[in-house]
C-alpha cells in the first residue's frame, strides 16, 4: 500500500509560516510536491505518526485553525490516494497537479460550451451562493427562458455567444415588444420596461462571462435599456394620514394589509424586506436589516407611525400575504380612502406609445409605499445622500428615478429653501 507523508522542510523561526509538504511512496518510486498548506512550525509536531497527529494540539492553536487544516489535509491524502490508482506512471509534475485539482477544483472544471448553459450555470451558482435575491433569479430565469424561446422560433440552432450582436439586440427587442403574454382573446405586450429589464438582465450575463473568460463578444456592450419614465405615482403625507385614519376594524384582512403598506410609506423597505422583519430587527428605536436584492445593511429610525402599528401588533409588523393579493387589497384601500384624482400616464406597450386615464387608487401598489418614502423625504429637504444610505441606492441616479415631484412641487421646493435662509434683495 502507498504511503502519503506530510512534513515541513525549514531552517526558519518557529513562528513564520512554512509550506506543508508531501511524499509519496508506492512500489513505483517516490514523489515530493509542495501543497498549498503553510503553517507555522511551531504548530508542526515532526515525531507524530500520522497526518493528523502532527497538527499540534497547543492551546495557542485555535481550534478553527486547526480544523481547517485537518480537512485539507485529509481531502488532499485522498485525492493523492485515488489518483494514484488511475494513474500509470506517476512523477511530480503529476503530483503537482493533483495539488492544484484540489486546492483550486474551479480552475479545472470544465467551461460551458454554449451560452444558455453558461447562463443556467451562472444562475445555479448566483442562488446557491445567495449572491443576490430571489427576486432576481426569478427575473433571470424569466429572461433565459425568453432567449430560448427566441432561439427555438428564430434559429435554426441555439444561439451562442458570438450571436450576440447588433442584429440580435435589435430582432429580440422587437420579438419581445410583439409577443402576446396574454390570452388569444384579451391579448397583452410586455411594457418598455419589462423589456429593458431583460436587456438588463442579459447584459448581467455577458458582463459576467466575459469576466470568467467564456465571453470574448463585446458588442452586447453597446446594447442600451430604454427605461421609460413612467408617470408612478406617490402619496403624500396627507394622503398617508388619510389611510391611517380609515376605519378598518370590521375588514381586518384590509387593515394589516394597509398597516404593512404604512410601515413601508415611513421605511422605504421593499415589500420583500417589510415581510422580513422581525423583532430581532428592531434595535433600540431602529430596524436593522440585509436587503434581500443588493445584501446592503440598511439602518432605518422607527418613526412615530411605525413605533405605533408595533405597540398594536404586540412588537411586530403584521403579517405579509402574497405580493399579488396585496395590491388587489391596496386598490380596495385607496378606493375607500377616497384617492381619486384623475392621472394621465404614459407607457409604452407593444412598442406602441399610449396615454391613459386613471384614478390615482388604481395606481397603488406595494411599491408606491417606497416611492412615498423616498419623495416625502426628499420633499421635507432631507439630504439625497444620506436618505440613499437608508433607501440602499448605489448610485443618485438610481435614487432619483424614485422621486415623484412634479415641476409645481419642485418649484415650491426652492421657495421654501430661499425662505429657510432667509436671503432676499433689498429693494432700494
Amino acid at each position: 500500500m502507498a504511503s502519503v507523508i506530510f512534513y515541513q522542510r525549514t531552517t526558519k523561526g518557529p513562528s513564520k509560516p512554512v509550506p506543508i509538504r508531501v511524499r509519496v511512496v508506492d512500489q513505483r518510486g517516490q514523489f515530493y510536491g509542495k501543497t498549498h498548506l503553510e503553517l507555522q512550525p511551531k504548530f508542526w509536531n515532526p515525531k507524530a505518526k500520522t497526518n493528523i497527529g502532527r497538527l499540534s494540539k497547543s492551546e495557542d492553536f485555535p481550534e478553527s485553525d486547526r480544523k481547517y487544516y485537518k480537512k485539507e489535509i485529509e481531502k488532499l491524502e485522498k485525492a493523492i490516494r485515488l489518483e494514484l490508482q488511475k494513474v500509470s506512471e506517476p512523477n511530480g509534475k503529476w503530483l503537482a497537479e493533483v495539488i492544484d485539482r484540489t486546492a483550486h477544483p474551479e480552475k479545472y472544471e470544465e467551461k460551458p460550451v454554449t451560452l444558455f448553459e453558461w447562463i443556467e450555470k451562472h444562475i445555479r451558482e448566483s442562488e446557491k451562493t445567495n449572491r443576490v435575491g430571489y427576486r432576481m433569479i426569478s427575473g433571470y430565469n424569466v429572461t433565459l427562458n425568453l432567449l430560448k424561446e427566441f432561439s427555438d422560433q428564430n434559429r435554426e440552432q441555439p444561439l451562442n455567444f458570438n450571436d450576440i450582436d447588433r442584429d440580435f439586440n435589435i430582432d429580440f427587442v422587437e420579438w419581445l415588444k410583439t409577443k402576446n403574454v396574454g390570452t388569444k382573446k384579451a391579448p397583452k405586450n410586455y411594457k418598455a420596461n419589462t423589456i429593458a429589464k431583460n436587456i438588463r438582465n442579459l447584459k448581467a450575463f455577458l458582463n459576467e462571462a466575459t469576466k470568467q473568460g467564456v465571453n470574448s463578444n463585446m458588442a452586447f456592450r453597446d446594447f442600451k435599456k430604454e427605461i421609460e419614465d413612467t408617470d408612478t405615482i406617490y402619496l403624500t403625507p396627507d394622503e398617508l394620514q388619510t389611510l391611517w385614519n380609515l376605519n378598518l376594524s370590521n375588514k381586518p384582512h384590509l387593515e394589516r394589509v394597509r398597516d404593512l403598506f404604512l410601515v413601508g410609506c415611513w421605511t422605504g423597505l421593499r415589500f420583500g424586506d417589510l415581510s422580513r422583519v422581525r423583532p430581532e430587527n428592531i434595535k433600540d428605536g431602529f430596524i436593522e436589516i440585509e436587503q434581500e436584492k443588493t445584501k446592503g445593511l440598511v439602518i432605518i429610525p422607527l418613526h412615530h407611525y411605525v413605533t405605533a402599528i408595533l405597540e398594536k401588533y404586540n412588537g411586530e409588523l403584521p403579517k405579509a400575504i402574497s405580493n399579488q393579493k396585496t395590491n388587489k387589497y391596496l386598490k380596495d384601500i385607496a378606493r375607500l380612502s377616497g384617492l381619486k384624482d384623475n392621472i394621465h400616464i404614459t407607457e409604452t406597450v407593444g412598442g406602441v406609445q399610449r396615454s391613459v386615464k386613471r384614478q390615482k387608487w388604481e395606481l397603488v401598489t406595494t411599491h408606491t409605499a417606497r416611492r412615498s418614502f423616498a419623495s416625502n423625504q426628499y420633499r421635507s429637504g432631507f439630504p439625497a445622500q444620506s436618505l440613499m444610505r437608508i433607501t440602499g441606492h448605489k448610485t443618485e441616479r438610481a435614487f432619483l428615478r424614485y422621486i415623484r415631484l412634479s415641476d409645481k412641487e419642485h418649484a415650491k421646493m426652492l421657495r421654501e429653501h430661499w425662505l429657510k435662509q432667509g436671503n432676499h434683495l433689498k429693494v432700494v
